[in-house]
């Protein structure tokens, strides 16, 4: 009889064996916990994140001063929007705009428009149809009140 407890005693130390090595597969091993460190005191900004940026609409152009316009065709008319630097929109510095393009199909005619305020003053748009296809430059002057040059652009027409 002594053979069946030896064999059961054997049996026994297996499995146990056996669990002290699955229990360690699963033991936790601590992470030593580095304290975050506080922001600078000195640091006015620290709680403030940047300004979400807007969203131009039509062609993007960048100013001197850092703010931004948005030139488009809408309804067959250019369109000029204003915006400050973080993209939103603003209200325009200028009095009104000049467009000269040269359209396709056209060889020696330039075509003029002049933008002025629409609406409630956000938009600056010309009276002169911009007849497709819109592959030419758009020569854009930026005029003050009393029809001083503010700016010059020339870009690529911005499409439809």
């Amino acid at each position: 009889m002594k053979a069946p407890s030896v064999l059961v005693g054997a049996t026994l130390a297996v499995l146990l064996v056996g669990a002290g090595a699955l229990r360690a597969q699963y033991n936790v091993i601590p992470t030593p916990v580095t304290p975050s460190a506080p922001p600078p005191s000195g640091n006015k900004d620290a709680g403030k994140s940047e300004p979400e940026e807007g969203k131009i609409v039509g062609l993007p152009i960048a100013r001197q001063n850092g703010h931004w316009l948005g030139l488009a065709i809408e309804e067959g008319n250019f369109k000029l929007r204003f915006y400050d630097q973080h993209k939103k929109p603003e209200k325009p510095d200028v009095a009104r705009a000049t467009a000269r393009w040269s359209p396709v199909g056209i060889k020696s005619a330039d075509l003029h428009t002049v933008l002025n305020p629409e609406g409630d003053g956000m938009v600056l748009r010309g009276p002169q149809f911009v007849a497709p296809p819109l592959t030419f430059k758009v020569f854009l002057t930026l005029l003050s009140t009393d029809d001083k040059v503010v700016e010059t652009f020339v870009v690529d027409a911005p499409g439809p």
